[in-house]
């Protein structure tokens, strides 16, 4: 069976490891002659905060507040996506770069919903490595993405970084 990489999405969370694990996207994108889309996970409001201003906010004015917030918010995401990438990574990024996405919702979840977008061969991110208990407890992006990538069956490139 012939094993190719055309496509590969990484995922970050524009943290200061972000070029590490970028770098190992990139060498893989040359050594393969594949593209990478670039995705970062914007968190949604929790439970407890979206009740909070839901009590306080009539429904119309939340909506046009959400939209406008999110719209806000992406774009500053998206800028602070593209300063990274200017900033930090390799000068021929922009040759294997094919597109960079900020995505509303939970990351392990938007990390999947991307690669099966994209049609990934190869998803590659960050992992801090926490402790079991850690894990337990406060669960792992990176452990996630792991776990359910089995089906559609997509590999995951881990890269480890160190814990702050």
């Amino acid at each position: 069976m012939d094993y190719t990489i055309r496509t590969i999405l990484y995922a970050t969370d524009l943290g200061p490891h972000g070029v590490e694990v970028f770098n190992h996207a990139f060498s893989l994108a040359k050594q393969y002659g594949a593209k990478i889309h670039v995705v970062h996970a914007l968190e949604p409001m929790s439970d407890y905060a979206q009740s909070l201003v839901e009590t306080m906010v009539p429904p119309d004015a939340l909506k046009t507040l959400h939209q406008e917030g999110f719209e806000q918010v992406n774009r500053e995401m998206r800028r602070r996506l593209e300063k990274f990438c200017a900033d930090h990574l390799h000068p021929d990024a922009h040759t294997v770069v094919a597109e960079m996405r900020v995505v509303e919702g939970h990351p392990a979840q938007v990390i999947l919903d991307e690669a099966k977008r994209v049609g990934a061969d190869l998803i590659v991110l960050g992992s801090h490595g926490q402790t079991t208990l850690g894990e337990i407890f406060m669960g792992s992006v990176a452990h996630k993405v792991l776990m359910k990538a089995r089906s559609p069956k997509i590999p995951v490139f881990l890269v480890p970084i160190e814990r702050e």
